[in-house]
């Protein structure tokens, strides 16, 4: 009976009774320990209480990086593993990632002075000296170098002129689509054997009081609301800054401590600069400015907040430090009325006692066996860069201390993988999509959606135009100003675990993520999931009522500033 729960939203192969390793939560964090534990050839399920990147995965500034403000803190051990990973990152999936050129400021009223700052620089740079090695073409990286005043206003106009030196320029790496690479690292851990299942929640952690270790889950299916147990030796939580309530009544047993941090982004219009910027504004605090998709993210905020983190919304006092910052450094107020939309992410910070600011993104792991309660560990901490080590070492600690629960297991190396959805052999990303572009030469597409579909699925993309070969109508734009086609709905309902209108909008597709999605675009998503989930036209308007009322909700904190 068990193997049919949940049929609909599994990725991988069917649901089973007993596993060797549990992980809850389908973040980047639980993706890469479900990656890993599949990879040493642990039989591996993973569930998500709701849509993969649904939380903190999604809401970031779209940079894969080393975190230079962490050298201020001096935090050089995270610097150093980050600017590893970054670069295992782009040789997993290149076409996913791209060098992203970013100004450091400099201002004479600004601290630290440039050169102090041009030192720190150096330091990053040094410590990344690898950075362009198993990395395609497209993705090396140059020197840092000193951008003068001058030249630095022809790149980005919009800074103030008054009191500016210069900024140093240094590269990180731009997260094209973040949903879309969690996604691709979840096919890999299917293609591993592991089964990924979402919209299924971890509703109690089942224990064996007596042998003092843990026995398997409880799951909740969030959409029939039926429930199964699920039976493993090792269960490992991952839910990221659900992490405590995760544990449910063993919550005060743990003592597990983490502390939630908001994060909020502003999205705004094209701002016309094609390179970053990172700023500290007048008022000490930084924000990053950052092009991505013909739209610029403004942030983040990082405040310290107690309760769910599910409650976790932009207010006014995020929009307006988040102005404050920006208009302190631009030679005219930011105009309003460009604001799209807000992000905000709860990210789960290692409770080291310092303020959510200057807290390490170094990632911790809990062994709950000293309290009694073996077999279960819990992950906090960490940051989408690291995650891929992160995955490594908890895994590693696995194998270390339940060797005696484990079967026999195989080496597994994914420091220079690519990923099973990234493409083969080729010298450079274009050629991979020059290939792309001669696939299915029969249909009638534009050159920039084929490009757009290899871009975001790799290899995959050929299954997408296998539905346009099938179906030409699924060609069709969703909406005139975007790239996203019908045949991508489609394939995100039947063969990527898309239950509702957000799971495929927000988190399959581009759309979503833009800002504000129009509704007539947001109906025709809809009509075209209603083919493959048989919705009648009432679960339709109903569908779509739902979507525009939660963009509404988001909308409603900008009305004051338009």
């Amino acid at each position: 009976m068990t193997s049919t729960h949940f049929d609909s939203r599994r990725i991988g192969p069917p649901l089973r009774d007993h596993y060797d390793v549990i992980v809850i939560g389908g973040g980047i964090s639980g993706a890469q320990i479900a990656r890993h534990a599949a990879g040493r050839g642990l039989r591996t399920v993973m569930f998500e209480a709701k849509d993969y990147s649904s939380g903190t995965s999604s809401t970031t500034s779209k940079m894969i990086h080393g975190g230079l403000r962490y050298l201020e803190q001096y935090d050089f051990g995270v610097v150093q593993e980050a600017v590893k990973e970054r670069r295992y990152l782009g040789i997993a999936a290149p076409h996913l990632v791209a060098p992203r050129s970013f100004m450091l400021t400099a201002f004479e009223w600004s601290e630290p002075k440039a050169p102090v700052l041009g030192a720190g620089v150096a330091l990053y740079e040094t410590m990344a000296w690898q950075r362009n090695q198993g990395q395609s073409k497209e993705n090396h990286s140059p020197r840092f170098r000193w951008i003068p005043k001058n030249a630095l206003l022809k790149e980005v106009p919009w800074l103030d002129p008054e009191g500016l030196k210069g900024a140093w320029r240094h590269d990180d790496t731009l997260n094209l689509h973040a949903e879309r690479l969690l996604l691709a690292i979840i096919k890999s851990f299917a293609a591993d054997g592991g089964t990924a299942i979402n919209h299924a929640k971890v509703t109690r952690i089942l224990r064996n009081v007596e042998e003092g270790r843990v026995r398997g889950v409880e799951v909740t299916d969030q959409i029939t609301k039926n429930t199964t147990e699920i039976y493993a030796p090792v269960v490992i939580n991952a839910a990221g800054p659900w992490v405590a309530q995760a544990l449910g009544d063993l919550a005060e047993v743990t003592k597990l401590k983490v502390r939630q941090s908001k994060g909020v982004h502003l999205l705004t219009g094209d701002l016309g600069s094609q390179s970053g910027v990172f700023v500290r504004g007048k008022n000490g605090k930084h924000v990053i400015v950052n092009p991505w998709m013909g739209r610029t993210l403004i942030g983040p905020t990082d405040t310290m907040i107690d309760g769910d983190a599910d409650d976790a919304v932009a207010d006014e006092s995020d929009i307006d430090l988040l102005l404050e910052t920006i208009d302190s450094v631009r030679a005219t107020p930011l105009d309003r009325k460009n604001i799209i939309s807000t992000l905000v992410g709860v990210r789960p910070l290692v409770d080291d006692g310092s303020d959510t600011y200057t807290s390490s993104r170094r990632f911790d792991i809990a062994d709950h066996a000293n309290v009694g309660i073996d077999g279960l560990v819990s992950v906090s901490g960490g940051k989408w860069t690291t995650s891929r080590v992160m995955g490594y070492k908890v895994i590693e600690h696995v194998v270390e201390h339940q060797a005696a629960m484990l079967p026999p297991l195989r080496h597994f190396d994914s420091r220079q993988l690519p990923l099973t959805t990234s493409f083969g052999a080729y010298d450079s990303v274009a050629d991979s999509f020059e290939s792309a572009l001669r696939s299915h030469p029969e249909l009638d597409l534009d050159d920039e959606i084929r490009v757009h579909l290899a871009r975001l699925y790799g290899t995959e993309h050929e299954k997408v135009l296998d539905l346009v070969a099938k179906q030409p109508d699924l060609g069709r734009r969703l909406d005139p100003a975007n790239l996203d086609i019908a045949a991508q709905v489609v394939f995100a309902v039947a063969e990527e675990a898309a239950v509702d209108l957000a799971d495929v909008l927000d988190r399959r597709l581009v759309l979503g993520t833009l800002g504000y999605v129009k509704p007539a675009a947001v109906r025709a998503t809809a009509e075209v999931m209603a083919q493959v989930t048989g919705w009648s036209n009432t679960l339709i308007d109903a569908r779509c009522h739902s979507y525009l009322a939660s963009q509404d909700k988001i909308q409603a904190v900008l009305k004051p500033y338009r």
